[in-house]
């Protein structure tokens, strides 16, 4: 059962870390905001990273590009939960 869980939990992570890093690549583009479909990305991420805003209040700037940073600091995290959950896997893949 806790198998199961931890596996959950590693595709949620992952789901996760797929819909933070499209935000960011929608965000490098410039894509249009009335789009249905970056409305969406950008209502389902701000979900995810509202627990993250304050943490940090400036932008990243890469080349012209300014990220906000809170989209860095929740997809870091989320990849790290990633990572331990993959490796809850890996232990407890010999205990069938």
């Amino acid at each position: 059962m806790i198998k199961l869980i931890i596996r959950i939990a590693y595709f949620l992570c992952v789901l996760i870390e797929g819909v933070i890093g499209l935000r960011i690549i929608l965000y490098f583009i410039n894509a249009n905001s009335e789009n249905q479909i970056v409305q969406w990305v950008n209502t389902i991420s701000n979900i995810l990273i509202t627990p993250f805003q304050g943490i940090v209040d400036s932008t990243i700037n890469f080349w012209k590009f300014e990220i906000p940073s809170v989209l860095i600091v929740s997809l870091f995290f989320y990849i790290v939960a990633g990572i331990v959950c993959s490796e809850l896997l890996k232990s407890y893949r010999n205990n069938d």
